[in-house]
């Protein structure tokens, strides 16, 4: 069992970390280093790249707290939790981005707080039911998959709105500092 105190610290390094992976990406040169740390760290301003920043710590807490405990759980629950915040977060900031027009920094950083509290909050919740607790291989799976399916985007974003750089204005996008265009037929 994780104490309270510890969930508590962990929520809070994730959260800190969580938003230090936006700046890895400008503060490295480029080079292979820097286009493979691309697949983990957000490597432009889309909305979707912003999504690493919270797959991965929700996703390393998940592991720690499972091997930590032996509670398979942690992990499913960690998973779920992490889809729901993404979710949560691209919801929030499409509409509000829709309405605005343009990006609120004070706005995106609440948002993104509040996504990754919430997920940490129901992944501890959810830890505890034996929905979680069973077929292990399912929730591996799915990880896998939402990690390949990030790594994926990363080189062959989409054309939606959630793909498109800073306020969605732009059809750049950008890899570890080499750019290229797509066409989202507007």
């Amino acid at each position: 069992m994780i104490g309270k105190k510890v969930k508590i610290v962990a929520i809070v390094l994730m959260i800190i970390f969580g938003a230090c992976m936006h700046f890895v990406m400008g503060a490295l040169p480029s080079g292979r280093i820097t286009e493979f740390l691309g697949n983990f760290f957000p490597v432009n301003e889309t909305s979707w790249e912003h999504m690493k920043m919270m797959w991965y710590p929700l996703l390393a807490v998940g592991i720690i707290f499972s091997f930590k405990t032996g509670n398979r759980g942690y992990f499913a629950a960690f998973v779920v939790s992490a889809v729901i915040a993404m979710l949560m977060n691209l919801g929030a900031f499409s509409i509000y981005q829709s309405f605005s027009g343009k990006t609120i920094l004070i706005l995106d950083i609440s948002i993104f707080v509040s996504s990754m509290l919430v997920g940490a909050l129901l992944a501890c919740e959810l830890s505890q039911k034996k929905w979680t607790q069973k077929m292990l291989p399912l929730w591996v799976a799915l990880a896998v998959m939402i990690t390949v399916g990030i790594i994926w985007l990363t080189y062959h974003p989409g054309k939606g709105y959630v793909f498109q750089d800073n306020e969605g204005l732009s059809h750049t996008h950008t890899h570890a500092h080499t750019t290229y265009s797509s066409t989202t037929g507007d």
